[in-house]
């Protein structure tokens, strides 16, 4: 066994993102949770080959099904007030030390509901990382609207 101190320092970053979507909150809220895996992936290839999951009750997972079994959690749901907002924390799947915060709020706006997310990472976070996620939030919000507001 070997065990070993590292020198480098624990690191913090932070992305922000968010968008409004031309439906009621509760519509939004309830896609978040009930289409899944018909907003939140990587890439259409990757679409139903792993399918995202995320559990509406407290110590619910956020997952991705695997192909051939297994799920990877990117986090736990650690609040839930409906409609309103989720907190999630976990790694996200990374292989670095790393713990990450998530906040998912949903507002009320002028013809719809403003998403916003607060996404906190602290750790052995990469130069890019909060860049990546910003883009992948980005993205999986942008297929959220499109969905909620194509139904």
């Amino acid at each position: 066994m070997t065990t070993k101190m590292m020198e480098q320092s624990a690191r913090v970053a932070h992305a922000e993102i968010e968008i409004v979507i031309k439906a009621p909150k509760e519509e939004v809220y309830n896609a978040w949770f009930e289409d899944t895996s018909a907003w939140f992936y990587h890439s259409e290839e990757t679409k139903n080959s792993q399918p995202a999951h995320c559990e509406q009750r407290m110590g619910g997972k956020f997952y991705k099904a695997l192909p051939g079994g297994g799920f990877n959690v990117l986090g736990e749901l650690t609040m839930l007030k409906p409609n309103e907002k989720i907190r999630i924390r976990g790694d996200c799947t990374t292989p670095m030390a790393v713990v990450m915060n998530i906040t998912v709020s949903f507002e009320e706006v002028d013809g719809g509901t403003r998403v916003s997310i607060d996404h906190r990472m602290a750790g052995e976070v990469a130069d890019d990382m909060a860049e990546h996620f910003e883009a992948g939030w980005l993205d999986g919000l942008t297929n959220l609207k499109g969905l909620v507001e194509s139904r």
